[in-house]
């Protein structure tokens, strides 16, 4: 009998029992929770989204860069948890902005998202310390809680209070736990307050294209949500972002992988290029497989299937169940042109990938128009044009700069 890598088994739980809780919460707020509430719910997630994507892309890009080069690994850490204070502060102004165009959300819905922003960026950073050095059983306790906190609280929450705010407390209190766990782990990197120029500098020149991605990146997956606020209701918000939710199991084999492979591959290219490369290769062609199949299991699978995670009067709806369909293949669109996006981040090529996702972000942005005439399947089609024209892009650079 073969033997099962411990590594791999870690990394299939890390993505495993998180999921699990995803799929209890997406079946209870099919089925349980008020549409209108969950259409708002969506869109300060998907403020929250924007505000990761803008300012921490840079730092997380670079963190992971360059973590296992680093000499004194503390003091590095420590570099960009002092950056992160200087990206709350931000954040406060950005989301008062929010809030003044969003009339509809109190000040104490604000200051819930301000506080989630804050634990969670910060939890998400410390909590990459033990990925990169590859301490897998940590890992998997720390995303294990995180889940909690984003899945099973805000459900416990709201079924005592029945409103918006339940959902945010929720999050908020089970992040605040997650936060004082982790500390636990972090007895050998405690803070200091570092500001090192000349290294940011280096992260910076390194990953500044990724602000760009990041803005874009944001635009083709969720700005989507507002044309539909925009041209229909929130109701329609909280049925297309339900839809792509179940669409986005197809997730737990990119994040398995990225788990899996990604950490491998940083650390291959500091001792032979030619080994991460190779690699390299190979995984990503054995997840394009494996994405192809699941692509034809989920399309030819009866409607009684979905109906555990989805009302029957909607994925049994030849509308819904084809933008679900659209949506099932942008997301594995989207996890293939990730995983080939590790060559631009070891080429030090992330300025490309910024022009190509200037194209996707304009296609995007062109079939989001058409919503007002056909409602959510016009935005799973031009996110799945979007990715599609990633990928493309993508490969045509890669096998470029291979060649010469």
């Amino acid at each position: 009998m073969p033997k099962i890598n411990k590594s791999f088994l870690i990394t299939m739980f890390t993505v495993g029992v998180p999921l699990l809780m995803q799929l209890f919460f997406i079946r209870y707020v099919s089925y349980n929770v008020d549409k209108d509430i969950y259409g708002n719910f969506i869109l300060l997630q998907t403020l929250i989204v924007a505000l990761s994507y803008i300012f921490l892309q840079i730092p997380s890009q670079a963190y992971n860069r360059f973590y296992n080069s680093a000499t004194d690994k503390v003091e590095f850490v420590n570099e960009f948890r002092t950056l992160l204070i200087f990206i709350n502060i931000i954040s406060i102004f950005i989301i008062y902005i929010y809030g003044l165009f969003m009339e509809r959300f109190s000040y104490e819905i604000l200051t819930l998202i301000f506080i989630y922003f804050l634990i969670l960026n910060n939890y998400t950073f410390n909590q990459q310390i033990f990925l990169l050095n590859l301490e897998r059983k940590k890992y998997f306790i720390l995303k294990t809680l995180e889940a909690s906190s984003k899945f099973l609280l805000p459900i416990l929450f709201y079924i005592s209070f029945q409103s918006l705010e339940s959902f945010l407390y929720g999050i908020v209190c089970g992040y605040i736990f997650s936060f004082m766990f982790i500390q636990r782990y972090l007895k050998d990197y405690k803070f200091s307050f570092i500001i090192n120029l000349e290294n940011l500098k280096k992260y910076f020149i390194f990953a500044y294209p990724i602000v760009f991605v990041a803005i874009f990146s944001w635009g083709i997956s969720f700005s989507d949500r507002y044309f539909i606020d925009y041209y229909m209701t929130s109701k329609d918000v909280a049925l297309y972002a339900i839809l792509a939710q179940v669409a986005g199991m197809g997730q737990v084999i990119g994040q398995v992988y990225s788990m899996y492979v990604n950490p491998k591959v940083l650390k291959y290219y500091e001792e032979d290029k030619t080994i991460a490369l190779n690699y390299l290769k190979k995984s990503i062609i054995i997840l394009s497989i494996i994405f192809a199949f699941l692509g034809l299991v989920a399309y030819l699978l009866p409607t009684s299937i979905y109906e555990l995670l989805l009302e029957p009067e909607v994925i049994n709806n030849s509308y819904y169940f084809n933008a679900f369909i659209i949506l099932v293949f942008a997301i594995f669109f989207t996890l293939i042109q990730t995983a080939l996006s590790m060559y631009l981040t070891l080429f030090k090529k992330l300025n490309v990938l910024a022009y190509i996702y200037v194209a996707a972000f304009i296609v995007n942005i062109i079939g989001n128009f058409f919503i007002q005439e056909y409602g959510i399947i016009a935005a799973s089609i031009s996110t799945f044009l979007a990715y599609l024209v990633i990928l493309l892009l993508q490969l045509i650079y890669i096998r470029k700069y291979r060649d010469e």
